[in-house]
Parts: structure tokens; sequence; C-alpha cells
């Protein structure tokens, strides 16, 4: 977040001198029968020159020191983009030489106009150099850091299906009490054994569906405690 935004900061202070170093032909030419505006000419653009220098110093020291604590694997391509800062680096400060050399022209030449209008270029691309040097840097520092880990994705909640809510309606059935009322137990029971088979119920429906959870001791009989709710 930090980087960022002193990246943007940067941004913005390199495209004001490169607008301030852009004057061109037209101004060399107003300039041309004012030896003093041209001299006050050639100082600004030595001034834009020397800021562009020094931020493009800023700007590879950056991508150095993202290379130094680049994550394991990141280091070659950061240190990539670590030289091309450095290069462009380096290109702006030999043009800020070049815009305070055009403004000694300017100051004690007998073209100050000349002078003037060749610090601009100079300036121009020292600030040119200057921006290249901060896409470098912005670049390491991005080539240095490893992508976030992804979000684990939220695991799905499972439907409800048709065999649990059917075990629901099961577990939710009135008790087995409301059966025996419902049940001669007597006109079933055809071996008048005082217990129910599954062949006895097979008539019932009822008794036949619910069969196994009736019997509570699971022995194959319905005796008439089971059939009440208890043993």
């Amino acid at each position: 977040m930090n980087s960022t935004h002193k990246f943007t900061s940067k941004t913005l202070a390199v495209a004001l001198l490169v607008a301030l170093a852009s004057t061109g032909t037209a101004m060399a030419q107003r300039t041309q029968g004012s030896p003093a505006r041209s001299q006050q000419q050639a100082e600004a653009a030595a001034q834009v020159a020397t800021d562009s220098a020094n931020a493009a110093r800023e700007s590879a020291q950056s991508a150095r020191d993202a290379t130094a604590t680049a994550a394991p694997g990141y280091g070659p391509s950061a240190s990539q983009y670590a030289s091309d800062a450095q290069d462009a680096a380096n290109r702006a400060v030999n043009a800020a030489h070049d815009a305070h050399g055009a403004q000694d022209v300017a100051t004690s030449g007998a073209n100050p106009a000349s002078g003037a209008a060749e610090a601009r270029e100079a300036a121009s691309a020292a600030s040119g150099a200057s921006l290249q040097a901060q896409q470098a840097a912005e670049a390491a520092v991005q080539a240095a850091t490893p992508p976030a880990p992804a979000m684990p994705a939220t695991p799905a909640v499972p439907a409800v299906g048709a065999s649990a809510q059917q075990q629901v309606n099961v577990t939710s059935s009135p008790p087995n009490s409301t059966l025996s009322a419902k049940v001669d137990f007597d006109s079933l029971d055809a071996d008048r054994d005082g217990n129910l088979s599954r062949t006895e119920v097979g008539t019932n429906s009822m008794l036949a569906s619910n069969f196994g959870r009736i019997d509570a001791d699971h022995n194959g009989r319905i005796t008439r405690k089971e059939l009440a709710g208890g043993m």
C-alpha cells in the first residue's frame, strides 16, 4: 500500500518535470532576442534535469531493495528489472550533466538561446529516463513479491435429501400406543400365542410397514406391550 502510494506520487512528480522540460522550439524562438530570459530558461531546465536524475536514482535504489528482499525464486526476474532501472537512471544522470553544460553555454556563450534550447532537450531526456527508471522499479517490486494465496472455496451445504426427510418423518411419528387402539390384536393373533408374527400382520398394512420399528427387541414377534409402546 505504501509502496504503491510512493510510486504514484513519484509518477506525478516525473510527469510534471516532463511537462516543464517540453517547452520545444517555440520557446527558443521567443527567447532568442532576450539573453537574460534564455539564461533563466536554461537554469530552469538544468534544475528539472537534476530533479529527474535524483528521482531516477531513487527508483533504481527501490528496485535494488526489492531484489534484495525478494521471495525465494523471485529474485532473478526482479534483478533484471532492477538492472533496467539502473540503466535508465544512468541515462537520466548523463542528461542532467548535458543540461548543466548547456546552461553554461546559455550563461557565458555567444548564443544563449541555443544553450537554453539544448538545456531543455537534455531536461526532457532526463525526465523521460527518470520515468523509465520508475516503471522498471515498479516492475521489480511486483516481480519480487509472490502473489497472494487464493482463498479456499466455501464448501457447499448439502441439500436435505428425500431419505433424510423420510427419516425425520418416521422419527416424528406418533408413539406405538396409538396403534394399539387401532389394531384388533386378538383377531390378528391366529395361533393365539400372544404374539404377532410378520405373517399374521400381513393383512394390516400399517403394522406390516412398521413391523421392524414396533418389534423393539427384534425377535420377529410383536407383543401387546410392544404394540402399546412398551416391552
